[in-house]
């Protein structure tokens, strides 16, 4: 057995599960992974390792550099923006955060739940941070890097729209891994935080995941009002803007019902388009 990301995995047996397990890996470190890094790491022989690195540099879904490292491949881009327009959020989404980020002077994300932990594929910003006054990882300001639900408030969130069992099932898969002294780590903990999430209609994390990090987070519903996603404004605690942060919540909760109507229309006009054919 090896451990990937947050999940334990079996070591896999064939050449499309390597690849995929590969690319996956790979895609978690900037500066990639040697050819016996990759090997070590998920368990595969080390021919068997170099076969499929191989394919799929020649495919250009990963790339080679000059020290013999393995990175994300442009081809990968293709399969990305397809899942983004598959999405639909963006159009509707931008200008919103755009204004978010303008008015508050905090980064604007959007985020969705895939395979129990957060997905973030939107993000706006801060000019603090494009000015280098506010220094963050590489893993809190990429679009499609993946955050563990429960450190996050994207992810708060998005938990707290499920209904119980699929909760349960989430928290069962995923754990409650600690990253920082403020991490919750109780799941009776947790379930009451969400509940005051679902209270309230917005989540708040301070120091959760990253120190130094703050971030508040409201639902995205679709049309039968289930949170489809989330949207959260994030920075350091220094910022002016959370020294109200109710005023800061309310702000969000506008914005993020503003995307939520615009999500309601495309799913009314995309129901709509399917009953005349």
């Amino acid at each position: 057995m090896i451990k990937h990301g947050w999940n334990v995995v079996d070591s896999p047996t064939n050449s499309l599960e390597r690849a995929l397990l590969l690319l996956e890996t790979v895609a978690h470190r900037p500066d990639g992974y040697s050819h016996g890094e990759l090997s070590r790491k998920l368990g595969i022989p080390s021919s068997s390792c170099s076969y499929v690195l191989a394919r799929l540099t020649r495919q250009h879904y990963l790339s080679r550099g000059l020290d013999g490292r393995y990175t994300v491949g442009p081809k990968t881009l293709i399969l990305a923006h397809a899942a983004l327009r598959r999405m639909g959020f963006r159009p509707f989404a931008e200008p919103v955060l755009h204004q978010l980020t303008e008015e508050t002077h905090l980064a604007a994300n959007i985020g969705v739940l895939e395979g129990g932990r957060v997905l973030l594929v939107d993000r706006v910003e801060s000019p603090e941070y494009m000015s280098g006054s506010i220094p963050l990882p590489k893993e809190l300001r990429d679009i499609g890097v993946d955050l563990p639900a429960h450190t996050t408030g994207l992810g708060k969130v998005l938990l707290a729209g499920l209904d119980p069992p699929q909760l349960k099932k989430t928290l069962d898969e995923q754990g409650l891994s600690k990253v920082t002294a403020r991490t919750i780590v109780s799941a009776g903990q947790l379930t009451r935080e969400l509940e005051r999430v679902r209270e309230r209609g917005f989540a708040t994390v301070q120091d959760e995941h990253y120190v130094g990090f703050w971030s508040v987070a409201a639902p995205i519903c679709g049309a039968d009002g289930k949170t489809r996603a989330a949207v959260s404004l994030t920075g350091g605690p220094g910022e002016a803007a959370w020294r109200d942060t109710d005023a800061l919540a309310d702000r969000l909760i506008e914005a993020a019902r503003q995307i939520s109507r615009n999500m309601r229309f495309r799913d009314i006009e995309s129901t709509t388009r399917r009953r005349v054919v």
